[in-house]
């Protein structure tokens, strides 16, 4: 069946427009689906992992060792106890020292803080190393590792939809702004460009979640202290989950926005030509009525031709 043309979809109702609208765009999608199967194949591993991939489940021997050495690393009281005695000797520190120099009490509470520096740099790296020593009892394709990694993924995920939203809120505000003190520009044009600047803002913000979360999978990684082979595999499998994800997210809003431009588009110029039709119709029929008064009575409309 062929498929409607920008004229024929003018001819149309304009419910039978948008619809049809929409159905154009869906078939394009699946045409360049269909053009590229690798990069479709990809997409769809992907998505799998991100549904299906949960990591394989260790004994409940090795969890309970696994629970264990976690608690016995943990020094979240000792770290919290240090970095208070590094913010209130950098707060002392503050207080001492000048514009531009730094007397003996200043050098002092700056020695100070530099010392509680460097012991919770050294608590931190001993809860790291016992955490790490625990997490390579369990390995890197464990449920644990596989849970982690989902939680480092959400949470960047949502730090860069709140980014996005921060900034079309703004966008918008100032939109508005400009919107009111011109006043030759349309209501479309103006909801037009915020749209495109709101799908630019949630690009910029979900590729920018992409990028961090590929950054902290390295360490995460690391701190199983996994083979090669394990730790290309699992970098590997992270990341196209999550290429897939974002690209699954930002295609549904760039789908959405299209068809709904495309549909409000076809449905408009339908809703136009019905209009344009209505308003011709009495005009025509009063151009009949004035010729036929013009006419006199009694005689034919038409003169027979005379040969």
């Amino acid at each position: 069946m062929a498929q409607p043309n920008n004229a024929q979809l003018a001819n149309l109702d304009p419910g039978e427009a948008a619809a049809s609208a929409v159905t154009i765009l869906v078939k394009a999608t699946v045409t360049v689906a269909k053009a590229h199967p690798k990069i479709t194949g990809s997409w769809a591993l992907g998505l799998a992992l991100v549904v299906f991939a949960t990591g394989f489940r260790v004994s409940d021997e090795v969890a309970r060792t696994y629970e264990a050495d976690v608690q016995a690393a943990d020094l979240s009281e000792p770290i919290s106890k240090a970095a208070a005695r590094v913010r209130r000797a950098r707060s002392l520190q503050r207080e001492a020292s000048g514009w531009f120099s730094c007397d003996d009490r200043c050098s002092y509470h700056k020695a100070e803080a530099a010392r509680a520096a460097e012991d919770l740099a050294e608590l931190r790296n001993r809860e790291d190393a016992g955490l790490s020593d625990a997490k390579r009892g369990v390995g890197v394709l464990s449920e644990y590792a596989v849970g982690e990694a989902r939680d480092s993924f959400w949470r960047a995920f949502a730090g860069g939809k709140a980014f996005a939203k921060r900034q079309s809120m703004w966008d918008l505000l100032f939109t508005g702004l400009r919107f009111s003190g011109r006043r030759d520009e349309s209501t479309v044009a103006v909801v037009l460009r915020w749209l495109v600047q709101l799908l630019f803002n949630f690009t910029l913000g979900l590729c920018g979640a992409l990028g961090v979360f590929l950054w902290r999978l390295r360490a995460l990684v690391a701190s199983y202290q996994p083979g090669p082979l394990a730790a290309l595999a699992f970098t590997a499998a992270a990341g196209l989950a999550a290429t897939a994800m974002v690209a699954t997210y930002l295609f549904a809003m760039y789908f959405c926005a299209a068809s709904g431009v495309a549909a409000v588009g076809a449905a408009a110029s339908a809703q136009a030509r019905i209009e344009a039709e209505r308003r011709a119709a009495p005009r025509c029929r009063v151009q009949q009525q004035q010729q036929q008064r013009q006419q006199p009575f009694g005689q034919p409309r038409y003169r027979p031709r005379t040969y």
